[in-house]
């Protein structure tokens, strides 16, 4: 009996995966004065957080089914040093490089930065929520990568001195690499796995206990979320469904961002 309340839990699961405007409903992307071009991800139901099944899991990642009823448009690279640079006065970047991500960031420089560009475009940016970073990265996938069961340093930035599955070793570069280095998801989303951990507009706390409709995260809290793993971040911290979380002061060599546009 347990057994199969388990399978299907996990058929739920995947049955739930993405469900939402093909690929042919999106409308067009939009390149902006920054040179940020943006692809549309659709409105969709998907099973947000991980089955138990799924190896190095969190117990904060409860599964549960979430809707998104509005589609926005999401960069497809992480915010970049140059993009930073024409409206910001500083870079604090330990990893400098024109095409490489934007680090040691801030939640709080990541809305002034926001404001500015707003201004500058009239358009409505903000940063995605984390029901929206993980259903973009996901893609229309269940599996703890965009790409499958596991990951190589081939497909993304991070310790390549850890395995996640029947991975393999390989390298770790110890630094961020130029955005789109590596393969992008069916969104054509680069860098959703590693390079940098990517804040989330959301403030951090548990989930839900029942199925959400285009969740916000709590009212109030300590720490904003933040998602995708990093260079300095082993596989398991890649995983579309891993939380993190930072007082949203802080800044490290490790935290960057993506712009979201409602």
């Amino acid at each position: 009996m347990a057994r199969s309340l388990v399978f299907g839990f996990l058929s739920v699961f995947a049955s739930l995966a993405f469900v939402g405007a093909q690929p042919a409903e999106r409308p067009k992307a939009f390149t902006n004065s920054l040179g940020m071009k943006f692809v549309w991800i659709p409105p969709a139901t998907f099973a947000m957080g991980s089955p138990n099944s799924e190896k190095e899991r969190a117990d904060n990642e409860v599964p549960h089914k979430v809707t998104l009823t509005k589609g926005f448009y999401l960069s497809v690279h992480p915010v970049t040093q140059e993009e930073w640079s024409k409206l910001m006065p500083d870079n604090r970047s330990e990893f400098k490089g024109s095409k490489n991500p934007v680090e040691t960031v801030s939640w709080d420089d990541c809305q002034e930065f926001i404001k500015l560009l707003g201004k500058k475009e009239s358009r409505p940016y903000r940063l995605p929520t984390e029901a929206e970073w993980e259903c973009a990265c996901r893609g229309g996938t269940t599996t703890p990568f965009h790409f499958g069961e596991t990951i190589s340093v081939d497909q993304a930035n991070y310790d390549g001195n850890s395995t996640y599955g029947s991975g393999k070793k390989g390298v770790f570069r110890g630094e961020t690499a130029p955005v789109g280095s590596f393969p992008a998801n069916a969104f054509g989303l680069h860098d959703m796995h590693g390079n940098v951990f990517e804040w989330c507009d959301d403030w951090f706390g548990d989930y839900p206990a029942k199925d959400a409709i285009d969740p916000e995260g709590p009212k109030g809290g300590r720490q904003r979320v933040l998602r995708g793993g990093a260079w300095d971040s082993g596989p398991f911290a890649c995983r579309s469904a891993f939380r993190y979380a930072f007082n949203p002061a802080s800044r490290r060599s490790y935290f960057g961002f993506r712009l979201c546009c409602s």
